[in-house]
């Protein structure tokens, strides 16, 4: 039998496996959000705010909108591998890999063509700016002709987590993201390339992400390693990861779809306004970044265990989850509000944009208590092989409430703040439904053995 290597989160103290396991994730979503981040403050002091505009909440939204349902669906295959890798599967394992990252590829050349194409619709479908549009559209067909290198880099880091290895995905991000803030001021500060520069600098960097996790992947005599011919094919995998991938992917698109809504709204309001809203973007992104690894976490901590048949630890996982997960969300809050003007200031010396993004902090930050269940909660279901109930919750909250109250509310009660309203109505709707199809759903279906794909 070939070698299971990784991290088994089968066994030992759930608080000490999820804590482990989540922090590596963590640290690699931070300085994978880096990218983008640095992306806006180089331009956003060398160039000005109209290009902060452009890369902060623009651009960055119509970047979710594509990479970001791979990035979802990447997610479901990783669920796939980890029931293979908890029962012990290595034949379903080694197929589920290549299969995995064939898709990436294919998915790469597919969305490469198709973003060059429709980012001018979409851009002016969102009330884009006019001083802000020509930017915007640069950066995007740029960003676009590399993104193959990026979903690769995202499948390739969705199966080293899958089989529990955290650790190396996190060091090719810590390499990769040194890599971009010296191309960022290279290119924009020293070359005075512009818009242009930051993205080319974006995607060199991604590209050196996916040659690092290629090799893991291709070089690794391990039970995970990524074999380009003469693995024996499982049909009954492939539908699996399809079947839990499409779910998750639309899952992710539906709140970016939700997102780009209240964009086009705020895009409305003026270029300070937008350049207000993609400051915050930036520095909210960290209670994002930190939801969703800790729903990664969860998703493998449940995957693993539900392959193996351990639904005791399955639910143990859940309980812990909540005591870490709201003391998370208390430990990005409290910094964010106390230090709001100095971290805004990183991204713009504009005092109106500091001004707008001040209010706009003090408004939302303390709403974020109502999102705190839905990543937990969802990583745990998503996590015993149910991915299509969370989109479906995602839909209703995020996609219909969102989206309706972001367009319609303002016209009764104008203004920002009523946009803004928008995210913790549907965040509270949310996690209520994912509290009630946990207690009363049957997401859990097991005799309580060991489950094979």
């Amino acid at each position: 039998m070939e070698r299971m290597s990784g991290r088994d989160i089968t066994e030992g103290s759930i608080w000490k496996n999820l804590l482990l396991y989540f922090f590596p994730i963590w640290f690699g979503s931070i300085f994978q959000q880096m990218y983008t981040t640095v992306d806006a403050v180089v331009v956003g002091r060398f160039i000005g705010k109209e290009a902060l505009a452009a890369l902060g909440g623009t651009s960055s939204l119509l970047v979710d909108l594509s990479v970001g349902f791979f990035i979802g669906a990447s997610a479901g295959a990783g669920v796939v591998i980890s029931h293979c890798y908890g029962a012990r599967d290595n034949g379903r394992l080694k197929y589920a890999v290549y299969a995995s990252m064939k898709l990436s590829l294919v998915c790469g050349a597919v969305l490469t063509v198709a973003g060059i194409l429709a980012t001018p619709t979409a851009l002016r479908w969102m009330n884009t700016p006019a001083d802000v549009i020509d930017g915007a559209m640069l950066y995007l067909r740029v960003y676009f002709c590399g993104v193959i290198p990026s979903l690769l880099y995202n499948m390739g880091s969705s199966v080293l987590r899958a089989i529990g290895d955290a650790k190396r995905p996190l060091y090719f991000l810590i390499f990769t993201t040194v890599v971009n803030v010296g191309l960022d001021v290279l290119f924009v500060a020293v070359f005075k390339m512009g818009i242009f520069g930051a993205a080319l600098a974006t995607i060199l960097a991604q590209a050196s992400s996916a040659v690092l996790v290629l090799k893991t992947l291709l070089s690794t005599k391990e039970s995970y390693r990524l074999v380009l011919s003469g693995c024996r094919v499982y049909p009954e995998v492939f539908r699996q990861i399809i079947r839990l991938g499409l779910p998750s992917g639309f899952q992710y698109m539906l709140y970016t779809v939700s997102n780009l809504v209240v964009q086009a709204k705020v895009n409305l309001l003026g270029t300070d306004v937008a350049a207000a809203w993609a400051a915050i973007s930036k520095l909210d992104g960290v209670f994002w970044l930190t939801m969703t690894a800790f729903g990664t976490a969860m998703t493998t901590f449940t995957g693993q265990n539900y392959g193996a048949g351990k639904m005791d630890r399955v639910r143990g996982g859940m309980h812990a989850g909540i005591g870490i997960s709201i003391g998370l969300t208390a430990g990005i809050c409290l910094p964010l509000l106390i230090f709001s003007r100095q971290l805004l200031g990183i991204f713009s010396t504009d005092e109106v944009v500091l001004a707008l993004g001040l209010q706009y902090t003090f408004f939302l930050v303390p709403t974020y208590f109502t999102y705190t269940g839905t990543e937990l909660l969802g990583g745990v279901i998503k996590g015993a092989g149910n991915s299509f109930v969370p989109m479906l919750i995602t839909g209703v909250s995020a996609f219909a409430i969102r989206s309706l109250w972001a367009m319609f509310a303002p016209m009764i009660w104008p203004g920002m703040n009523t946009i803004m309203l928008s995210y913790p109505i549907s965040w509270s709707v949310s996690t209520v439904l994912f509290i009630i199809y946990y207690n009363f759903g049957s997401w859990m279906k097991t005799d309580g053995k060991s489950r094979r794909n």
